[in-house]
């Protein structure tokens, strides 16, 4: 009998589309959803819940390393409807054990119960279950679980995930939500970023700490907190209130102000939690080169931070300095 499971801090799903499409070893059926997560506040008479708005499933990833997108012969669970039903709030970001369901209103392919529903935040989005783990089942979610196929309603996910289970009723879940409008721990609307059900995506990363010029804009106790150490990083700036003046500057910018504003955020993510050795990613290393090409493949957002400096200070390659900035501090969106 195979045992799985799913991984506190989190991440991303690489989405491969496709029918049948080339897919890194999975080792585990997987199913991914999406859709729109609501919650509700606590009141006197209600409690306040946990629910999905038009969540289907939307890909589903095979044992034997293929996945699709559509439904054909041996497989109609794409688009099936995804419930979670029975949460009630326990906390500003806890709710009650519920049921998650897949069905298309009348036949179930799915039901389990889902346990430990705890949301935690990166300041970006929220998670549920983001240590999801193969190799630990404490990160198991799912128990109960019951699965059904018949000839109306064939699943080779359904199929595959029997096999992996054996006798054993427990899997696991993950989401990843972005937050529409509201609070989590009040009334909320939510993107579903990631849906999966079932082991663990291939190729996960750990968000790396950046957060977006929008971000830093906003969040005006997180910028204050960092904004000292940030200016002492760069010669650019010479004073917070200089940083803060290019950050939040609204309407049409000359290129050389989209530059120091995406250095203004660059700058904010390394002095709060984007460590300045991280590897540039190939994008990110694409444009770094456009503006110096003496770099090797080991460059680092510290290279960058400096080299966008340099454009800045000399008035050369502004478009360049402003899109490696940008990438860097949108870098874990592209990568969700």
């Amino acid at each position: 009998m195979k045992r799985f499971s799913l991984m506190p801090i989190v991440l991303i799903l690489l989405l491969v589309l496709g029918t049948g499409s080339a897919f890194a070893v999975v080792g585990l059926p997987t199913a991914n959803f999406s859709g729109n997560a609501q919650t509700t506040a606590a009141t006197n008479t209600d409690p306040g819940s946990l629910t999905l708005v038009n969540a289907v499933i939307s890909k589903v990833n095979y044992l034997d390393g293929t996945s699709t997108t559509i439904n054909g012969a041996s497989e109609s669970i794409i688009g099936k409807t995804v419930t979670i039903t029975g949460a009630t709030r326990t906390g500003d970001y806890t709710f009650s054990n519920a049921v998650i369901s897949i069905s298309d209103g009348t036949f179930n392919y799915f039901t389990a119960t889902l346990s430990d529903i705890i949301f935690v935040t990166d300041g970006l989005k929220w998670y549920l279950n983001p240590s999801l783990d193969i190799n630990n089942p404490a990160t198991l979610n799912l128990t109960n679980v019951v699965v059904n196929t018949d000839a109306s309603h064939p699943s080779k996910y359904v199929n595959d995930l029997s096999t992996v289970m054996g006798t054993n009723n427990t899997l696991g879940m993950k989401m990843i939500l972005q937050i529409v409008s509201g609070s989590l721990a009040g009334n909320s609307t939510s993107d579903i970023f990631t849906g999966l059900i079932d082991g663990t995506p291939p190729t996960v990363q750990a968000p790396s700490g950046a957060r977006s010029m929008g971000f830093w804009k906003t969040h005006n106790d997180e910028r204050n907190a960092f904004i000292n150490t940030a200016v002492s990083l760069s010669s650019v700036f010479l004073s917070a209130n200089q940083l803060n003046y290019y950050l939040s500057l609204q309407g049409k910018k000359s290129m050389l102000d989209k530059a120091k504003q995406q250095l203004a955020a660059l700058l904010l993510n390394i002095a709060s939690s984007l460590s300045p050795s991280t590897q540039l990613n190939a994008g990110e290393l694409e444009i770094l080169l456009l503006l110096n090409p003496a770099y090797g493949t080991s460059a680092t957002v510290g290279d960058a931070k400096t080299e966008i400096g340099i454009a800045i200070l000399s008035l050369t390659n502004l478009e360049h300095a402003k899109d490696l900035g940008d990438d860097i501090n949108n870098r874990d969106e592209k990568t969700q």
